[in-house]
């Protein structure tokens, strides 16, 4: 069974764009992969596809993404009824505690910490992947 839905990656950098890519396919997640570079195309690109049919299956968006910042997209994001169910990475280069608090705030559901092995990318992949993998077996309440 796969989860419908598009990934949308929002990072004004080709090269963390094409390692989360191959991170995602190495975990299993073969969505296609939408690629906006800067936070205003973000908006505008959600605002245009608020059908149910269109909903993103996740969101990645760089912390430092140019244009409208990381915090109010977050915070724009989750103010659209639409949205509230949609997953959304923050991906960063820091461990910074006060940016990882204010991403949850403004409604993230994870903040990951850009790493350059590849192999610490995937696992981060997998548990977020984790999160809705229909290998999970509900128990009988028979």
């Amino acid at each position: 069974m796969k989860r419908l839905g598009d990934i949308i990656m929002a990072d004004d950098n080709g090269n963390d764009v094409s390692l989360v890519s191959y991170a995602l396919r190495d975990a299993g997640l073969t969505n296609p992969i939408q690629w906006i570079k800067d936070g205003n195309t973000l908006v505008h690109y959600l605002t245009q596809n608020q059908q149910i049919e269109r909903m993103p299956l996740l969101i990645v968006i760089d912390w430092n993404i140019p244009g409208t910042n990381t915090i109010q997209i977050l915070k724009w994001i989750r103010s659209q009824p639409v949205y509230l169910n949609v997953l959304i990475a923050v991906l960063t280069g820091s461990e910074d505690p006060i940016g990882k608090q204010q991403a949850y705030e403004a409604g993230a559901n994870w903040h990951l910490v850009k790493t350059p092995a590849f192999a610490d990318l995937t696992e981060l992949i997998r548990r977020i992947k984790g999160f809705w993998s229909p290998d999970i077996i509900m128990p009988s309440f028979e």
